[in-house]
């Protein structure tokens, strides 16, 4: 049987590439497609894919908070996270929050397909040294306190992100559905967590790692 696919993704351009390719296989036909959280969560209801493809960041929403209520409703597909984000850091984040697999978007032409294949089949898809990573991770005895991935919650290193491309606290709000009084208290709890002393420190810090977690990846994994 053909398996449904959804498409939560806020770029036209690759929702549109990602589309022609899995619709040249068989075994896929993609149902629905969207740009935002709010939006995906309409689809899904209504058109009860086998699998939904998720982007962490959405035009309207997370997509971490995406898969988080997909899976609070009871959502039973699949979800498979094509992202730019760096898979070193938003991977485990991911899986604890209910994906099923992890794949930078870099490989997406690649590996999509083998990716939906092992997911639906009931698999956990990573790419193999991320796999390593996280189980270094889970048995290493060595702490990295100063780490923002380490420390900070998921909405905290959301909100840290946007802050390190530029964003107001206002901006971030409206992206997020959140009040501006929450990312203040956000802003603060990471401030705190992180040692900074003022905001200038924060924002500095925050755009020192969002550069470190945009730039591009070393080796073709």
């Amino acid at each position: 049987m053909t398996a449904k696919i959804v498409i939560v993704d806020d770029h036209p351009v690759f929702r549109e590439g990602l589309v022609a390719l899995i619709n040249q296989d068989v075994r896929f036909e993609v149902v629905g497609e969207t740009a935002g959280a709010k939006e995906a969560l309409k689809l899904v209801r209504s058109l009860a894919p086998d699998a939904v493809i998720v982007d962490l960041t959405l035009a309207e929403g997370s997509g971490l908070q995406l898969i988080k209520s997909l899976r609070h409703e009871g959502c039973r597909a699949k979800l498979l996270v094509v992202s730019m984000h760096d898979d070193m850091v938003f991977a485990e984040r991911a899986l604890r929050a209910g994906a099923n697999g992890y794949i930078n978007k870099e490989q997406a032409a690649d590996k999509v397909l083998t990716a939906l294949s092992e997911v639906l089949n009931g698999d956990v898809y990573l790419d193999k040294s991320v796999s390593a990573y996280i189980l270094n991770r889970q048995f290493s005895t060595n702490g990295h306190d100063d780490r923002p991935e380490d420390v900070l919650s998921d909405r905290e290193l959301e909100v840290f992100g946007f802050l390190g491309h530029g964003l107001s606290s206002r901006e971030i709000a409206d992206k997020l559905y959140l009040s501006y009084k929450t990312i203040d208290s956000h802003r603060e709890h990471i401030k705190s967590k992180l040692g900074l002393r003022n905001n200038a420190k924060l924002i500095q810090r925050a755009v020192e790692w969002a550069m470190l977690s945009d730039s591009p990846r070393k080796n073709d994994r």
